[in-house]
């Protein structure tokens, strides 16, 4: 028995050697392809992150008329802040308007026009954990009820769009990462396929010996672990030490999977005994 398995071990390295230039192509083409499926696996282990990124960016500013007395702003400030999905508040006074005017168009509005007609203001930040389109609607509709309040500055739609454009991403992550597993697919059945047809007298011999058909395709399965162990293995590697380096280099934080060695390592072995044996299939014609 044990020399049985260590016949069929050794016979599915000498395929695996035999066929040098196609074993280094397959490898090849499992490592870009696997390298690409695992920088996708990041990106999108990544994007709740990128989504929290833009919502915590997201706010909207409230213009108050000119004769809104101050204790009635800081009572309707304290009372904003009380609200689940606000994160935090800024006053933005008259002075601090000009300020921002000057930083972004160069000019002192105060020395443009002898006084600063410049409106007060809260910027209101929303808690990203609590984030609802809806809910945001309601509370700006609420706070437009208000007679001192005079406009709002509402933005929140561009997030909307940003998550519809990920959404798109995601669709099209998926599209892609089907397309490459069925180039995977292709590549190890192909390169098995010639494999056994360079060994049809030794197939042809096992059969005429009484070997069984899982005896036979044993040493096929292993070359194509193989090809799928090399080509992953290299493939995990390039894509760690990728996003390790771009998150120094751009002082991101591009967070990787603990398990993303497993699922690429895994998921190109599951593919390679697919492939392998839908190939063994067909040839020994099954």
């Amino acid at each position: 028995m044990i020399d049985q398995f260590a016949f069929l071990i050794a016979e599915g390295f000498k395929s695996f050697y035999r066929n040098k230039l196609a074993s280094f192509l397959c490898v090849i083409t499992i490592f870009i392809n696997f390298s690409i499926l695992g920088s996708l696996f990041v990106v999108g282990y990544n994007t709740s992150s990128l989504v929290d990124f833009f919502r915590s960016k997201y706010s909207f500013e409230i213009f108050l008329q000119n004769d809104v007395d101050q204790d009635v702003y800081t009572d309707f400030i304290d009372e904003l802040s009380k609200n689940n999905i606000i994160a935090s508040t800024e006053l933005i006074d008259k002075e601090k308007s000009a300020a921002i005017f000057k930083e972004e168009f160069g000019e002192d509005v105060v020395d443009m026009l002898g006084y600063n007609p410049l409106p007060l203001s809260i910027k209101v930040f929303i808690n990203e954990e609590s984030f609802e389109f809806d809910q945001v609607d309601l509370l700006i509709e609420s706070i437009n009820t208000y007679d001192f309040v005079d406009e709002i500055e509402y933005r929140g739609r561009y997030i909307d769009d940003i998550e519809d454009r990920i959404n798109l991403a995601i669709f099209l992550f998926l599209v892609f990462v089907i397309a490459i597993i069925f180039l995977s697919y292709q590549i190890i059945s192909n390169t098995v396929n010639l494999s056994m047809t360079n060994r049809r007298d030794f197939i042809d011999i096992l059969k005429y010996n009484g070997a069984s058909g899982i005896f036979i395709k044993i040493p096929f399965y292993i070359e194509s672990i193989l090809y799928s162990v090399f080509g992953s293995v290299f493939s995990f590697l390039f894509v760690k030490y990728f996003f390790i380096s771009f998150n120094k280099y751009f002082g991101v934080n591009v967070k990787l999977d603990d398990y993303l060695w497993l699922w690429i390592i895994g998921f190109s072995i599951f593919i390679g005994l697919y492939s392998s044996n839908q190939s063994m299939k067909r040839n020994m014609n099954e």
